[in-house]
């Protein structure tokens, strides 16, 4: 009996420590920056986080790529409210203009963000929904974020598909905003 448990218990560490293994080498692979357009495709689904710069483009820090079965509503837009236009009930983050419909949901850990009025400048919001051919993003979640970091507030993070790739400037574009890719950018793949 003592053998047969003995197998047991070195079938189940096996077993373990390859599934284990098989996680580690599938999901937060490193790349450099420079393997990144070796990779990165138009229509990819990624997830970008930059730092605006004075030109409103983003000094990326990370490059992350998705898989998975990804709807036309799946786009995720996180940053500061610069401008609100409430007569359009349209307000931008960086230079992307973000819609907020009759449909839109808004929420707040406090429950105090009920609507577009409670909508302001300086105000950091993540927003669910879909990137428009014309290149508004149509919100259909509004969640105001009060738990975060002083740097936080000159950053973006983008989740969406990637418009435009240009090696020769080291720049990806998504929702029509310039991520520039710098030697510091983290690139992580992630395969299931």
């Amino acid at each position: 009996m003592k053998a047969n448990t003995k197998w047991t218990s070195s079938l189940i560490a096996a077993v373990f420590l390859a599934m284990v293994n098989t996680g580690v080498a599938q999901v937060g692979m490193q790349k450099s920056a420079a393997d990144l357009f070796k990779t990165i495709k138009v229509g990819q689904w990624v997830e970008l986080e930059g730092t605006l710069q004075s030109d409103f483009s983003l000094s990326t820090k990370k490059v992350k790529f998705l898989t998975g079965d990804f709807q036309d509503d799946d786009w995720e837009l996180k940053g500061v409210v610069k401008t609100i236009s409430p007569t359009k009930k349209q307000f931008t983050i960086g230079r992307i203009s973000v819609l907020a419909t009759a449909e839109s949901e808004y929420e707040s850990p406090e429950g105090t963000f009920k609507g577009f009025a409670d909508l302001k400048t300086g105000m950091l919001v993540e927003c669910e929904g879909t990137f428009l051919k014309d290149g508004t993003f149509s919100a259909e979640e509004i969640q105001q974020e009060t738990d975060f970091k002083p740097n936080e507030l000159n950053e973006i993070r983008a989740v969406g598909k990637v418009e435009k790739i240009d090696p020769i400037k080291r720049t990806v574009t998504m929702m029509g905003t310039t991520f520039k890719i710098v030697e510091a950018t983290k690139v992580q793949s992630v395969v299931k």
